[in-house]
C-alpha cells in the first residue's frame, strides 16, 4: 500500500509531466483527469485505514471488556468521544452533533465524521449484524437562511445530511436492504430552548439499530 504523501508527490509528477508536455485543450483535460483519479485513489485508501483502524479498537474494546459490564458502557467506549449512546424503547441510538459531521449549512462529511463513523459500522457489524440500522437527521430551530440556494427548508436538510451518512454506511459494507434515512428539520429536539447551547445538541445525525 503507497503512503498518501507518496501518492501526492506520484500525483504531481504526473501532472508536471503532462504540463511540459505542452498546452492545449486536451493537456488540460488530461490533467485534470489525472488529478481527480489520483485524489479519489487516496481518499479510498484513507477510508480503508480509517475502517481498519475503527474494526481494530472495537474489537479491543469488546474483547477488554469486563465480564458483566452494560452493553451500553461497551458500546459508548467502542465508539468513542463525539458520539452518545443511548436506549430508545428496543433500538439503540448512536448521536453524532452535526459539528462533528459537517459544516454549517453543507452534508459533505469530514474526515473527523468519517473516523466517528467508522467505528459505529465497526461496532455495528460485531454486536448487531441482524439488525435494521435507520438514519435520522435533525436540525435546531433556526431558518435556513445562508444556504437557501442548497436547501429548501430545515427538512431538506435534515433528510439531506442523513442520506449522506447513509451512502457512507452503504459504502463501507452495511446490507442495503437494512438501511434507511428520514429527515426531522427542528420538531424532535432532545435539549428545549433556543439558546445556542440546546440547538448545538439539537443540531444531530442519529444512527438508530433497530432489531428485526
Amino acid at each position: 500500500m503507497m503512503n498518501p504523501s507518496r501518492a501526492v508527490v506520484a500525483c504531481l509528477v504526473a501532472v508536471a509531466s503532462l504540463t511540459l508536455g505542452g498546452c492545449g485543450c486536451d493537456r488540460d483535460l488530461a490533467y485534470k483527469d489525472v488529478q481527480i483519479q489520483e485524489l479519489e485513489r487516496i481518499n479510498k485508501e484513507l477510508e480503508e485505514q480509517l475502517a481498519r483502524k475503527g474494526t481494530e479498537h472495537v474489537n479491543k474494546v469488546i474483547a477488554a471488556a469486563p465480564v458483566g459490564q452494560p452493553s451500553r458502557i461497551t458500546d459508548k467506549q467502542a465508539v468513542g468521544d463525539g458520539v452518545d449512546v443511548r436506549d430508545r424503547n428496543r433500538e439503540i441510538i448512536f448521536s453524532i452533533e452535526s459539528s462533528i459531521l459537517f459544516k454549517p449549512g453543507q452534508a459533505v462529511l469530514s474526515a473527523e465524521a468519517k473516523e466517528s463513523i467508522a467505528r459505529v459500522i465497526a461496532l455495528i457489524k460485531q454486536k448487531y449484524p441482524n439488525h435494521y440500522v435507520r438514519v435520522e437527521g435533525h436540525t435546531d430551530d433556526q431558518k435556513i437562511s445562508r444556504s437557501k440556494d442548497k436547501w429548501e427548508d430545515n427538512w431538506d436538510l435534515a433528510g439531506g445530511r442523513a442520506r449522506v451518512v447513509l451512502k457512507y454506511l452503504l459504502d463501507r459494507g452495511l446490507n442495503a436492504q437494512d438501511l434507511g434515512f428520514a429527515g426531522y428539520a427542528e420538531v424532535r429536539p432532545v435539549t428545549p430552548g433556543s439558546n445556542e447551547a440546546a440547538r448545538k445538541q439539537n443540531r444531530r445525525v442519529e444512527i438508530v439499530v433497530i432489531p428485526k
